[in-house]
């Protein structure tokens, strides 16, 4: 009795750490979805544009940064994450400067095949112009690791593919957001990955007034990411990111580079 009280006691407490982490996962989870709730908290800077004329970045809220590592979940694990993190764009000419410090990112990934997953992601729309208001979209992706799991560099590509709806002067617009991405990820030790990663994003508005010639980004650049193992099924992802903004809104240029930070908690099951 005594011999099966000690097997059983291991396992036991083993469940109630693993429960633990959980509920502190799921309260982040739960603090980032309140976010979604505050108020714009965006500090900018320079001239005022003319009415209905000159792009600024009035509303830039958007993830580009990746919060990922090249290699894929198994086939049938399910991946969540949730987070939050803060931007800083200077576009247009006069330069005008925004920073936000309450951007949520949430995201789901399917493992589909021994290097080849899918992931699903909801965030604000890339597009940092006074002209257009906050809009918010959903991205399809798919990941393909070109390497073995015991390799300690991994590479790996990313395609994808977005939907939304954005308002220009106060109207729904809805656009389409093709996207690219090339990730490295190299092993620190056992518990650590650094990632960096190349992306391309292009986001254009067909039903605006002009067409998509005149109503688009694109948007590309250099991210750094750590992944941080802090259980079996845990991880933190910080992550900072350089991009380049090259677009126009009614036929209206706006260019400039942008900087972005973040932190995700992650979990896998």
């Amino acid at each position: 009795m005594n011999r099966q009280l000690l097997l059983v006691e291991p396992l036991y407490l083993k469940i109630n750490h693993l429960l633990s982490l959980q509920m502190r996962f799921f309260r982040v989870v739960f603090v980032c979805l309140l976010v979604l709730s505050l108020p714009d908290n965006s500090l900018a800077s320079g001239p005022d544009p003319a009415p209905e004329a000159r792009p600024g970045p009035k509303n830039p809220r958007f993830w580009v940064v990746n919060f990922g590592t090249a290699t894929t979940l198994a086939p049938g694990k399910i991946g969540f994450a949730a987070g939050i993190g803060g931007q800083v764009v200077l576009v247009g000419d006069p330069q005008t400067t925004s920073a936000f410090f309450t951007i949520p990112h949430a995201g789901f990934r399917f493992g589909l095949a021994k290097t080849l997953d899918a992931g699903l992601r909801l965030a604000p729309i890339p597009l940092p112009y006074s002209t257009v208001g906050p809009g918010f979209g959903i991205n399809a992706d798919v990941k393909y690791c070109l390497t073995k799991p015991e390799d300690k560099v991994q590479f790996g590509v990313v395609i994808g593919a977005g939907g939304a709806h954005v308002l220009i002067e106060n109207k729904t617009r809805w656009a389409y957001s093709p996207n690219l991405a090339a990730l490295t990820t190299f092993s620190l030790n056992e518990k650590t990955q650094l990632t960096t990663m190349g992306r391309y994003v292009f986001l254009g508005i067909p039903t605006a007034p002009g067409g998509r010639s005149e109503n688009f980004v694109n948007i590309s650049g250099i991210s750094f990411g750590l992944k941080k193992n802090l259980s079996p099924a845990v991880s933190l992802f910080p992550e900072v990111g350089a991009y380049w903004y090259q677009g126009k809104i009614r036929n209206v240029k706006a260019n400039g580079p942008g900087f972005q930070y973040g932190i995700m908690l992650a979990t896998s099951f």
